[in-house]
């Protein structure tokens, strides 16, 4: 096999274990997978798995760094094509139901819980950028825009704002699914999806008050 060809097979290799791990982290948590499950899953040897990574935590933060790179682009994508900071956030949080739908608190006990100071250092920081401040720019862009209140007005920024989002989706993913869900996404699957997150954004962007009481 040539040069080229070798590293070819060595990259889809290498993706293919990072697809592998993916699923049963998500499934069944950090600490309940072992790499011997990864490698057979895979069809490899734990010795051809260690080849492209050193222990089952770098592959873990790999696994991790992947899941937040697909939805920082996701969310820049969304924040492009939607206008309204309604629709941008309404299609944020759809986003984050379809794509995540096992509790992200799980995963954020794993990296507490389960990795090192740097790796947890390195998941926080990928977390921000992929997660956190799309989300903040989207209030930043509604309070200059005059489509939401100056936080001056009510102590409550744009950072605050989207870790208070960040923490409504989150208890959203505790709640029993839409029925129908593990089957997939049919027309009233992603209509009850959408739905919810519709309810999520405007108890946050408008409180639980009746339109008249406000």
């Amino acid at each position: 096999m040539s040069k080229a060809g070798s590293k070819n097979a060595s990259q889809e290799t290498r993706a293919t274990i990072i697809k592998t791990a993916k699923k049963l982290f998500m499934e069944l948590g950090y600490r309940a997978v072992s790499t011997r499950q990864i490698a057979d899953a895979c069809g490899l040897t734990q010795p051809a798995l260690y080849h492209h990574f050193s222990d089952k935590e770098s592959l873990y933060v790999e696994v991790l760094q992947s899941v937040c790179i697909e939805t920082q682009h996701a969310l820049e994508r969304i924040i492009k094509r939607e206008q309204h900071i309604r629709d941008r956030l309404v299609q944020i949080v759809y986003f984050m139901m379809v794509n995540h739908p096992d509790d992200l608190g799980t995963m954020f006990h794993d990296i507490r819980h389960e990795l090192s100071a740097p790796s947890q250092a390195i998941l926080l920081q990928c977390w921000q950028e992929a997660y956190l401040f799309p989300v903040i720019r989207v209030f930043e862009a509604g309070q200059q825009s005059g489509g939401l209140r100056d936080p001056r007005q009510f102590g409550t920024d744009a950072a605050m704002s989207a870790r208070l989002l960040m923490g409504l989706i989150s208890q959203s993913l505790q709640r029993p699914p839409v029925p129908g869900q593990s089957q997939g996404l049919g027309p009233s699957v992603t209509k009850g999806l959408e739905q919810q997150a519709g309810t999520l954004v405007d108890i946050l962007l408008y409180g639980l008050a009746s339109p008249d009481d406000r």
